[in-house]
């Protein structure tokens, strides 16, 4: 199989923050994958699946959890009924390259996710979402690896998924999904090039960010209570929550862990303290 070690971290979060892996895996196919989760799984090792990196940071130091790249993991394959796809994509395939695929086909569906900078896997086991859509919205099915180390399929009424949350991020290595989209009549590249413009004017693309740091609140917005508690725009040392988006964490050049866990905890203290609030963490902090 495929590895290296002494791995950059930095390069496999889109913060451009973290340590030092010992060593990154890179299977190629389910079995590679089931043979270094069983691994682990003997030795009793945490696994972190490691994807685009849009919502992962990790701390400083060297790392010693086993580390399962998916990125070598891009089987592809479309099947057509009656009017509807079915799109096979493998934790690895990014989202670029099913918006290429939809708007060949025109197909609607995914016009709202077609910005964000992930793969198939780390879309799934989070569900992830933009502009009052989720990729659940659309899923049909999902292949995983169970704690078992047994390959499963589920469909997605068997499959525990909320707001930013499946039952993946607590037991579970995504494989695939099955994506059910539709042929369109409207003109699905226009819709997704208006959805990108509005996109790149409201988020601090510029930069090494994370996307949401937190999670909506019921009924109330994260980026609001951050910006109501004087948030928007505020720094520790090289990390900040931009002064664009007040829910978006961004690295001004060289960021730290440290500074980065400071801001996070005075933000949560203070919106708690202010609207009696509790935010909710949508990144993922390995530590």
């Amino acid at each position: 199989m495929n590895y290296i070690t002494d791995v950059d971290l930095k390069n496999f979060s889109t913060l451009r923050i973290g340590g030092r892996a010992k060593k990154v895996f890179f299977p190629k196919d389910e079995k590679e994958v089931l043979e270094v989760l069983k691994k682990a799984k003997d030795e009793d090792r945490k696994i972190i699946p490691l994807g685009k990196g849009s919502n992962i940071i990790f701390k400083d130091g060297i790392l010693e959890d086993v580390f399962v790249s998916t990125k070598l993991l891009k089987k592809l394959e479309i099947t057509k009924k009656g009017d509807e796809f079915l799109i096979y994509a493998e934790a690895g395939v990014s989202f670029k390259q099913i918006v290429e695929l939809v708007k060949k086909l025109n197909l609607e569906g995914f016009e709202n996710l077609s910005g964000i900078p992930a793969s198939v896997g780390g879309a799934i086991t989070m569900n992830a979402g933009a502009f009052g859509s989720e990729i659940f919205d659309i899923v049909e099915e999902v292949r995983f690896i169970d704690e078992n180390i047994q390959i499963k399929t589920l469909k997605k009424e068997e499959i525990s998924y909320s707001y930013r949350k499946t039952q993946f991020q607590q037991k579970g290595f995504v494989l695939a999904a099955k994506l059910r989209l539709k042929k369109s009549d409207k003109d699905v590249k226009a819709l997704i090039k208006e959805h990108l413009l509005r996109r790149n004017k409201a988020q601090p693309l510029d930069l090494p960010t994370t996307g949401s740091t937190y999670k909506n609140p019921p009924n109330n917005y994260a980026g609001k209570l951050l910006e109501l508690a004087g948030f928007k725009g505020k720094k520790i040392g090289d990390v900040g929550f931009s002064s664009r988006h007040a829910n978006f964490l961004v690295n001004y050049g060289n960021g730290s862990f440290k500074d980065l866990k400071n801001l996070l905890e005075n933000a949560e203290d203070c919106v708690y303290r202010q609207f009696g609030i509790k935010l909710e963490r949508e990144v993922v902090i390995v530590e």
